[in-house]
């Protein structure tokens, strides 16, 4: 056991307790609702004479109506500089409201309420290069406020002076009322490297006799989407990738250097639908990707014919790049198969055969270690079942849903907000080992509602199916100015520890962030260590962990 001199104590001695990490930090908090608030913003006006004004109880109002008449207005609400750069899933999100009812949605295929970010504000909103965040968002009754849900603002609007703006429109015909309070940018605790990882099935992408007829708008549309989405990686199915339809290849030139990407097999044959991945080189490695083609069958199948007559699901390995960190992670893209209303049951027996056979696989001993994401196009609910036909109420992937030992399903309380069809749960889902558990953000996992708002005729022109993603994150722990585990203005005693794991300080800390992780990479505490000497371990099981101060590391062993 290395001991440590005691050094000078300089902090009070104040205990803090353990509190599950919240991922999200606050960037910008203002209700709009005060003076002070409001004030933090700066109103410009574009056209017209009208502007964004100050309300206590309705907070920024806009208004192209004045004198019993409406006039033409551009008008500007722009926020304070906010410094981005270390900001992992910066979003925006706000309450907001119009009327009067006859006038609630006017304009808004012209897009006149909408909610910008910049990296760079040039003090001109005419010469400021905005990124659109998507919001174009319907309003069913006059003067009920609704939330704007999570606005993802990209890379390209993030830097240390980032701004969010909203813009107002009306003409000399229609002006309706805009009200917005209560605004948000908030981002993921740069402590941790989060990841967003999308799936999406693409519709026949590539395929030039099924799906939207405009081949190149679809897959402009797709680039478009996935850029505004800002996720890591995505896993795609129904994908064509063929010498004269290089649908992998097409994306990533549309997407730019960045991007990397793959699909088993490289050709898939004319309308033959695959599955691919489209990942961030700068966060994601691909190591290697397969075909699980070698299950056992089951409901009275081959393995192959219940994926589809050989559809399999496909293995990419990956790693994810945490800092200096690379993170294993194994993506098991699955597109099961689809219902068909007169098999009298046939494909719900096909999907829970193939959910048997990948089981099988993934329980055994090559896998049942390791970080496994499946997802995928499910075909099926994770809760009861999708199919009319099969006399049934229980999901076909039962066997999953029931191993809560091994595996959750991150997806299966999601109602699809896609209600064409009614109500019910979606049918793209994601299930994770309980190796991931922990890395998991609670209650991340959700559909990209906003992506058809962004894209004209979205279902005929782009994709049937809506986007779901998730988030996950682990620990940054490298520290190469000072070493894994230097320890260089503070110690710990005594090591091991049952209760109290003292802080001595000698100096003043420049950083006082404090963060205790497992050796898998898990944040277990997040606290600001404020005239504080001691950090009460006593509800951690035994084990080994590291405490982060700062940009300092150093190792304990929990007795």
């Amino acid at each position: 056991m290395q001991k440590f001199n005691r050094l000078i104590i300089v902090l009070a001695c104040l205990c803090f307790g353990f509190s599950k990490l919240n991922a999200q930090t606050t960037i910008l908090d203002e209700t709009l609702l005060t003076q002070q608030s409001f004030n933090t913003f700066t109103a410009v006006s574009v056209t017209g004479t009208q502007t964004w004004n100050f309300s206590a109880q309705y907070g920024a109002v806009c208004s192209g109506y004045s004198g019993g008449q409406s006039f033409a207005n551009e008008d500007w609400l722009i926020s304070s500089p906010m410094n981005l750069l270390q900001a992992n899933n910066a979003q925006l999100s706000f309450s907001h409201t119009r009327g009067p009812g006859a006038l609630v949605n006017a304009g808004l295929d012209q897009g006149w309420y909408e909610a910008f970010a910049t990296a760079n504000y040039t003090g001109n909103p005419a010469t400021t290069q905005w990124v659109d965040l998507g919001l174009n968002q319907s309003i069913a009754n006059a003067w009920d406020y609704v939330s704007s849900g999570g606005l993802v603002i990209p890379a390209a609007a993030k830097s240390a002076n980032s701004r969010i703006a909203f813009r107002y429109k009306s003409s000399a015909s229609q002006s309706a009322t805009w009200e917005i309070k209560n605004v948000k940018v908030t981002g993921e605790d740069p402590n941790t490297a989060v990841f967003k990882i999308t799936n999406w099935n693409t519709e026949w992408l590539g395929c030039t006799q099924f799906g939207p007829t405009n081949e190149t708008q679809q897959i402009n549309n797709v680039a478009a989407a996935m850029i505004t989405m800002d996720s890591d990686i995505y896993c795609i199915q129904e994908v064509i990738n063929t010498s004269s339809q290089p649908s992998i290849a097409t994306l990533l030139t549309l997407l730019g250097n960045e991007w990397g990407g793959a699909i088993v097999p490289s050709n898939t044959g004319d309308c033959n639908q695959r599955q691919g991945i489209i990942y961030k080189k700068s966060k994601v490695q691909l190591v290697n990707s397969l075909e699980l083609s070698n299950g056992n069958g089951s409901q009275g199948n081959t393995y192959s014919y219940n994926w589809t007559n050989g559809r399999f699901p496909v293995l990419y390995n990956v790693k994810l790049v945490a800092g200096t960190t690379l993170i294993p992670v194994s993506l098991i893209n699955i597109h099961a198969k689809a219902e068909d209303n007169n098999d009298n049951g046939e494909s719900y027996t096909r999907r829970k055969g193939a959910a048997e056979g990948l089981k099988g696989i993934l329980d055994g001993s090559a896998y049942n270690t390791k970080n496994l994401i499946v997802i995928g196009d499910f075909n099926d609910y994770l809760i009861g079942t999708s199919s009319n036909n099969c006399n049934c109420s229980i999901s076909p992937y039962k066997n999953f849903m029931d191993d809560t030992t091994n595996y959750t399903g991150i997806s299966k309380d999601i109602v699809d907000a896609d209600t064409d069809w009614g109500i019910h749960p979606i049918i793209e889902n994601i299930i994770i080992s309980n190796e991931l558990i922990g890395n998991y953000v609670t209650d991340s996992a959700a559909q990209e509602i906003s992506v058809p708002q962004t894209i004209a005729g979205y279902y005929s022109t782009t994709s049937d199916h809506l986007p779901m993603s998730a988030r996950f994150q682990f620990s940054t722990l490298s520290n190469p100015e000072h070493g894994d585990y230097a320890v260089s203005s503070w110690t710990i005693f005594p090591n091991p520890v049952k209760s109290e794991l003292n802080i001595a300080v000698q100096g003043t800390l420049e950083d006082t962030n404090t963060a205790i992780y497992d050796l898998t990479g898990r944040l277990i505490v997040h606290e600001k260590l404020n005239n504080s000497s001691s950090v009460n371990v006593s509800a951690l099981p035994s084990g080994v962990y590291i405490l982060k101060i700062g940009n300092r590391n150093a190792k304990f062993v929990k007795e």
